[in-house]
């Protein structure tokens, strides 16, 4: 695109840094964010673009949408001949697609990605917005196992999708994930429109093969949900009922490899194979190339009545024992998750772990054991009771001792030796106060000129929302004793994945603020000190910032971001070394004057 080129400044923010693709006149850049330092994707295209209007205002849409899974937006805007929108950085993740080339996914894999997809989803319809692109292109999966869904409403824009209406774009995108599940377990894609990078499902008779027929240990909810999507016209029509029937799906991720189908394994000889030389043609071919594999299908049912022409079966081998203990987990579990849903909808169904799992605090300690008293005396029972009668007697003569020795001290206390003290040089005969009484004035009226904080709730974006939610009062309490941490980390830059961790601190409606005053953890961080209407960082006033700072700190709040102060946000960019060798942001107390 003319006048976009490698250190191209986008809405004086956003520095250009490489082109990672181009769709015509859509391109879309790795870029740098000069106000948060922090890596982004930037798509830009000329304004006289015809995909331009619709897919701003997509973007639009979607950054309304406040879902982790879903990648966020975090700019949109046009000035002169350019659009852009600016998104989260994918760098750090990998498409299924990409994954798919080095085999088939552990059937549990795929039904997490699945699940967290038609509940990312159901999300976006909730908001009346829809994908209509779903495929192993459009999720990704980062390091540590998140699941990102891309193109939310921008891909149908720059498609030039027309929008059907809710129901339909519903029933769509419900689809859509049964075929990216269905591409997870078996690497091929069953739906009629090809994916570039996989080869299309056999079919028999028209319909898609289930993939317990390519795949080894397929749970037999996922081959039937399979089945009633692509053989049976009978697949959810939501993806909200979709995710009803994925689940319960592990929230961690699954690296078990399946075992690998033999070269035996062929479901059926009536299965068209697409050679590998063949996958570019079947892709091109479209919906001809598939009605043509159907009619070849159809053919050789027909000659199948015929006995004298019917091929001989070749015999099924034989599973091998790796083999039979695959299906049988796989069947294990599925059973187990049949058995969890059902006592589910049991009122009085109570899940521990899952108790345990939602609480964000810190569990309380566990009451000591009392020792269960002896039932009979036993050989060195005497000696062990004199034992233990000897020290009884010697606590209570030093407790004695020691009370007494309170008692005098509250005595010398209430009855002191009169002393005269002589005034200071320079003090009025009326002046009676003392440094003492001076500083504890100075401290209430400091008190008194704070503002009460309406709640505060820890922030979390790049994340799972939560970041010790339970000990965030603590940040405010008045005392600088205790104190708000967030979850452990094995680097001061919370391994790469976060930006940082914070907590945004909610003021009442009509305050404004003048000074922020901010103590740390005794061990040096980095984070920056914001005022913004919203809980957010993005579009915030920075009041201040620190690096490698401890102890206490405070900044003056800009007289123009005062009116519109309703949230103060302490933001740890890089966090302190705990003593157990992790890294923790440590708040320990925030107050706004």
């Amino acid at each position: 695109m003319q006048g976009v080129g490698t250190g191209r400044l986008i809405a004086s923010r956003y520095a250009l840094r490489q082109r990672r693709a181009t769709l015509g006149n859509i391109e879309v850049w790795a870029a740098t964010d000069s106000t948060l330092g922090r890596e982004v994707s930037v798509t830009v295209l000329p304004v006289s673009d015809s995909h331009a209007e619709p897919l701003l205002e997509a973007a639009r849409r979607t950054a309304a949408v406040n879902d982790h899974r879903l990648v966020r937006v975090l700019d949109v805007g046009s000035r002169g001949e350019i659009a852009w929108v600016v998104e989260e950085s994918l760098s750090e993740s990998t498409s299924v697609a990409d994954l798919l080339v080095e085999g088939p996914l552990p059937p549990e894999e795929a039904r997490r990605i699945a699940g967290e997809v038609a509940s990312a989803l159901d999300v976006a319809a909730r908001a009346g917005l829809h994908h209509l692109h779903v495929t192993p292109h459009a999720v990704r999966r980062t390091k540590a196992g998140l699941i990102k869904i891309a193109g939310l409403a921008t891909a149908a824009a720059v498609e030039g999708t027309s929008v059907p209406d809710d129901g339909e774009a519903q029933r769509i995108d419900a689809l859509g994930t049964v075929a990216l599940l269905y591409a997870a377990m078996t690497t091929r894609w069953p739906l009629r429109t090809p994916v570039p990078g996989l080869e299309a499902a056999p079919r028999v008779g028209g319909s898609v093969v289930p993939p317990s027929e390519i795949a080894v240990a397929v749970p037999p909810d996922l081959d039937d949900l399979c089945r009633d999507a692509f053989a049976r016209s009978a697949a959810p029509r939501t993806p909200e009922e979709l995710a009803q029937r994925l689940g319960p799906w592990s929230h961690t991720l699954v690296r078990h490899v399946a075992p690998k189908a033999t070269a035996t394994s062929a479901p059926t000889e009536l299965i068209p194979r697409v050679r590998p030389g063949q996958a570019g043609a079947a892709a091109a071919a479209g919906t001809t190339g598939a009605r043509a594999a159907a009619g070849a299908s159809g053919a050789a049912a027909q000659n199948r009545q015929a006995p004298a022409a019917r091929p001989p079966r070749p015999p099924r081998p034989k599973p091998s024992h790796r083999e039979q203990r695959a299906h049988e987990r796989a069947a294990q579990a599925a059973e187990a998750r049949r058995e969890i849903a059902a006592r589910r909808r049991d009122p009085g169904f109570f899940d521990v772990p899952e108790a345990l799992d939602s609480s964000t605090g810190p569990l309380e300690p566990p009451a000591p054991l009392v020792a269960a008293p002896l039932e009979r005396e036993g050989r060195y029972a005497k000696i062990v009771l004199g034992i233990v009668a000897a020290i009884i007697l010697i606590a209570t003569l030093v407790a004695a001792r020691s009370l007494f020795g309170a008692v005098e001290d509250m005595t010398n206390a209430v009855t002191p030796t009169p002393t005269r003290t002589p005034a200071p040089t320079g003090s009025t005969p009326g002046n009676t106060s003392s440094p003492s009484s001076t500083s504890s004035a100075s401290e209430s009226t400091s008190a008194a000129s704070a503002i009460a904080f309406e709640g505060a709730r820890a922030l979390d974006p790049e994340g799972d929302g939560r970041e010790n939610n339970g000990g965030v009062p603590k940040a405010y309490d008045g005392d600088t004793g205790s104190y708000w941490q967030s979850e452990g980390y094995k680097q001061p830059d919370f391994q790469g994945q976060k930006a940082g961790v914070g907590i945004a601190f909610e003021l009442p409606q009509e305050a404004e603020p003048a000074k922020v005053s901010v103590v740390l953890g005794e061990r040096p961080q980095d984070a920056k000190v914001f005022v913004s209407d919203t809980r957010s960082v993005e579009n915030a006033t920075e009041t201040g910032s620190f690096s490698d700072a401890s102890g206490a700190q405070e900044f003056d709040v800009p007289e123009d971001a005062r009116p519109n102060a309703r949230y103060v946000i302490v933001w740890v960019t890089k966090a302190m070394e705990d003593t157990d060798g992790k890294y923790r942001a440590v708040i320990s107390e925030v107050t706004a004057l």
